[in-house]
């Protein structure tokens, strides 16, 4: 039940037109096909890799770091009832426009409007 060796080699020649020619391309240019491989270091790809998980862990430590300032903004009820009736918004959004505006409601309503 092998393959028959010219079912094979049909496959191996298969003709690709259009964007399956150029996906196929790419592919072998990745993956290295038709013998001409190149040697991956695997040291400079696990140096990219940590490069790439530390600069992650800056990003998310500076928006958790930002989030503990903006909870530390004390804004009023009404206010937040304020930007909710004028701006059609949910409570959620409008007490986060109101704290990235250090609780004013006037710049608040102005960055909302100059979205």
């Amino acid at each position: 039940m092998g393959e028959d060796p010219e079912d094979q080699e049909d496959e191996d020649q298969v003709v690709r037109k259009g964007d399956d020619a150029k996906a196929h391309k790419e592919l072998n240019k990745l993956g290295g096909d038709m013998g001409n491989e190149k040697e991956v270091d695997t040291g400079k790809a696990q140096d990219a890799l940590e490069k790439l998980s530390n600069a992650a862990e800056a990003e998310k430590a500076a928006k958790l770091e930002r989030e503990k300032e903006l909870a530390k903004v004390k804004i009023a009820k009404e206010d937040v009832e304020l930007i909710m009736a004028e701006m059609e918004l949910e409570e959620a959004k409008a007490e986060r426009v109101l704290r990235e505006n250090d609780g004013d409601p006037i710049a608040a309503l102005r960055a909302l409007v100059n979205k």
